[in-house]
């Protein structure tokens, strides 16, 4: 079969999915029924997580190039600030929100996919579909009414939303409304207000939310209303300037509005994943708040991670089982999103003058705290989504203290090992060395395969560097497509190693205590950069067995 997968829809998850899948030299066809791109800006928040995986696709330095960094949220009361929360902190070598409307990800990723020979075909129509153990046919309509029969290995429902994959695949999704009417508008807007921070007021009068856009003085301005209020007719600037006046008590002025509009908040997720060969990703798996700005980011990750467990099955180096924890993995994610989000917009849209005192106060009192701050920042940029309870990840803590120096410290290295990172958590981004320079190990590792850490840990005998080497060897052997790195906590390359292809070093030790690496112990990164196997010791028949699960 010369097409592996049909992707209906070209938003950013579609794009997303077909330019990794590409990458990984697989055939996909993208289409979608809109005749050109949306012009409206829609998600303006891009997250450190998200970052990320734009980094190693290397389109990460364009969008950050065209968009603003935001540094902080500022919470208000009645025109003054209550709360305070810092992005700074957040753990990753993107410490920020990048404010870059829809528009600008959306154009940024089809040039990637079109310089991947990837084309993107409009006035496609998606109709029907039927498969069987072996593939996909899918029905199009082309705009000059011809109607195909498009056959792949597998397909996925991109295409937001109101998804015509999910409901021809019967893929049934459920939800509920949350009691709400938003207004917004992306305008030039002249105020006092910091211009790379966010900004959310509360007050007797309503609640208004100012988020900075790339251009110079542009801002997107989101006011609520209760839910049986009638969205108004052609709001112009000047009711958004009445409005703001009133809820933050401070002079604006608004004018060449790019974009305004209504929404009232639909919350929906399927409840399934995938039916045979069909997999939906993104709205078409759930669709969120846009309080909390989750939504988008949420279906980049949906793509990342279904796109590398596609890619090995196609290329049969991986059991069709492997896509079973695609759902598994993500709808948690989803549901848990959903929850998030439907508290959020529940919070922010309360109208019980006490209970919005209280509201207040919690906030105030709370984001006081630095912990607090690092948890909320990590959380909204999506660092924290983990895995741990996939069947496809594992892990082997036992250690025996022969492994060791001495009892003592290696019941330490034990405890350490035992209370730090978890498989199915997102691989820490440090600083490491290579032979020739410094580099970010996310530079270091790829993407494209499985990555195996095997740690030297402090004050290794030389003559374990002849069984690291050794091992890397045999693992390299036995599995051509997985990349295996030697991490020393050493300046240099020790004389009596004798493996030499990928040595990364640690002289101070920064990447070694950041995964408890204290003694000697070994992790296996999977290619969208979590964490799918961890040991303590270099035991790696364990692994091997955790690879043929």
């Amino acid at each position: 079969m010369s097409l592996d997968v049909l992707i209906v829809g070209a938003g950013p998850t579609g794009l997303l999915l077909a330019a990794q899948l590409r990458r990984f030299g697989i055939n996909v066809r993208l289409v979608d029924q809109k005749p050109q791109p949306s012009d409206q800006s829609r998600a303006i928040s891009v997250f450190a997580r998200t970052l990320e995986i734009f980094d190693k696709l290397g389109v990460a330095e364009e969008m950050i190039k065209r968009g603003r960094q935001l540094h902080g949220i500022n919470l208000y009361n009645d025109g003054k600030r209550i709360a305070h929360v810092g992005l700074d902190n957040i753990d990753s070598f993107f410490p920020f929100v990048l404010s870059l409307p829809q528009t600008e990800t959306e154009k940024i990723l089809t040039q990637l996919v079109e310089s991947l020979g990837v084309k993107i075909e409009r006035s496609v129509t998606f109709t029907a579909l039927e498969q069987d153990n072996d593939s996909v046919t899918a029905t199009l309509w082309h705009p000059d009414g011809e109607e195909e029969h498009c056959r792949a290995a597998w397909m996925v429902g991109c295409d937001g939303a109101r998804s015509a994959v999910r409901k021809a695949a019967s893929l049934v999704d459920k939800g509920n409304n949350i009691p709400a009417l938003f207004l917004l508008a992306d305008a030039k807007t002249y105020w006092q207000l910091d211009k790379n921070e966010f900004h959310i007021f509360f007050s007797s009068n309503g609640e208004l939310a100012a988020f900075p856009l790339p251009q110079d003085n542009y801002w997107r301005i989101i006011l609520d209303f209760p839910a049986d209020t009638e969205a108004p007719e052609n709001p112009d600037v000047k009711f958004f300037e009445k409005l703001s006046h009133e809820r933050i008590h401070l002079q604006a002025s608004f004018n060449q509005p790019e974009w305004i509009s209504s929404f009232r908040v639909r919350q929906r997720i399927v409840n399934k994943c995938r039916a045979g060969r069909v997999f939906v990703a993104g709205d078409a798996l759930a669709s969120h708040s846009p309080v909390g700005g989750q939504g988008m980011n949420t279906g980049l990750q949906d793509a990342y991670n279904l796109a590398w467990k596609l890619a090995l099955v196609i290329q049969n180096r991986a059991s069709s089982n492997l896509l079973d924890s695609y759902q598994a993995e993500r709808e948690p994610i989803s549901k848990s999103l959903l929850t998030f989000t439907e508290l959020a917009t529940r919070g922010v849209i309360l109208s019980n003058p006490v209970i919005k005192q209280i509201r207040q106060y919690l906030a105030s009192f709370f984001t006081s705290f630095g912990s607090v701050q690092k948890f909320i920042a990590n959380t909204l940029s999506e660092l924290n989504i983990n895995y741990t309870y996939s069947p496809i990840v594992g892990e082997n803590q036992a250690f025996s203290l022969t492994n060791s120096h001495s009892p003592k410290s290696s019941l330490i290295d034990s405890l350490r090992f035992r209370y730090g990172l978890k498989a199915g958590e997102r691989a820490p981004d440090v600083l490491i060395q290579t032979v020739d320079t410094s580099k970010r190990l996310h530079k270091v590792l790829s993407d494209l395969k499985h990555n195996l850490l095997l740690f030297g840990g402090l004050n290794t005998k030389k003559e374990k560097y002849i069984k690291l080497s050794q091992i890397a060897r045999e693992m390299q052997e036995q599995y051509p497509y997985m990349d295996i790195h030697i991490v020393l906590w050493e300046s240099q390359i020790p004389d009596i190693f004798d493996w030499h292809q990928l040595i990364l070093l640690d002289p101070e030790g920064r990447c070694h205590k950041r995964y408890r690496a204290f003694s000697e112990c070994l992790y296996l990164i999977r290619p969208d950069f979590y964490i799918g196997y961890r040991c303590q010791g270099t035991d790696v028949s364990k692994l091997i067995m955790h690879l043929k699960v």
